[in-house]
């Protein structure tokens, strides 16, 4: 068991390096080719320096593993560096410790018991993230959005469930789905750049009439595929429905606040949850 959490801590002490790496990546090839040979090098003086049994099998293996678990993890190597600061540290260690502690359960001289036990274990806490990919891409987003210093604007709302999340170029992207009858809601929220809600909507070629629907709220009076714009806080924030009218919007919009990366996570993790267990049902 000793052997095993040092290979472990060889594992994390990896994914240390590799997240510092992928902070300075950006597109310089050098630093990404860094990226895929520093494993292999250092685990050989890492375990060799911590007196691993079978240490040169070990070494082969665990940048193996870890180079499936990247292809395996619902999140691009390139999106959870992205992240940065400790969500991006604790991915990197966490794929870098499961692949060494996978490598030394594979390889050590172990009781069979506890073999089975540690392999099982890794494997279902893997299972269990690639199953969870929304949550883990909502806690990407959020700490991306975090970062370009746009907060994260959603609805926690009982009557809608939160279907999707993701993130590009600094722009948040949400999809919500009304429980009852299935109405979809796509969310944005980026940066307002200094515009107001009325400029932002008028702007962005609402249709219809572009006008104050309500305080601090613009948008149209169409029949259907209704939107809506509003600021909060450094926040542009639009919603729209293709079968949507004002009157299904406006609430959403007025019931939507600031969240962190956590709450975002598990508000994205209840209706995941909630997903599966209709799919169960079914």
């Amino acid at each position: 068991m000793n052997a095993l959490i040092r290979a472990a801590l060889v594992g994390a002490v990896i994914g240390i390096g590799e997240a510092a790496l992928a902070q300075v990546v950006d597109d310089d090839i050098l630093v990404f080719l860094a990226m895929l040979a520093m494993p292999l090098p250092a685990g050989m003086l890492l375990t060799l320096w911590g007196r691993l049994p079978w240490w040169w099998l070990i070494s082969i293996l665990g940048p193996g593993f870890i180079v499936m678990g990247f292809i395996a993890a619902p999140v691009r190597p390139a999106e959870i560096a992205g992240m940065g600061g400790w969500g991006s540290l604790v991915a990197f260690v966490g794929i870098g410790a499961a692949g060494y502690l996978l490598a030394g359960a594979t390889a050590l001289p172990l009781s069979k018991g506890t073999r089975l036990a540690t392999i099982g274990t890794v494997l279902v806490l893997g299972i269990a993230v690639v199953l969870g990919d929304r949550p883990l891409s909502a806690l990407v987003a959020a700490q991306t959005m975090a970062r370009e210093h746009v907060p994260v604007i959603a609805t926690d709302q009982p009557d809608y469930r939160l279907d999707s999340v993701n993130e590009e170029e600094g722009i948040l992207f949400l999809h919500y789905e009304r429980r009852r009858d299935g109405l979809e809601v796509a969310v944005t929220v980026q940066a307002p750049y200094g515009l107001t809600a009325g400029q932002a909507a008028c702007g962005l070629g609402v249709r219809g009439a572009c006008e104050e629907v309500a305080p601090g709220i613009w948008g149209d009076h169409v029949d259907l595929g209704s939107t809506m714009v509003t600021v909060r806080g450094n926040a542009l924030v639009e919603v729209t429905g293709e079968l949507a009218t004002k009157d299904d919007l406006l609430p959403v919009l007025r019931n939507m606040r600031p969240m962190n990366a956590w709450e975002l996570a598990w508000l994205a993790l209840k209706d995941s949850s909630y997903d599966q267990g209709m799919i169960l049902a079914e």
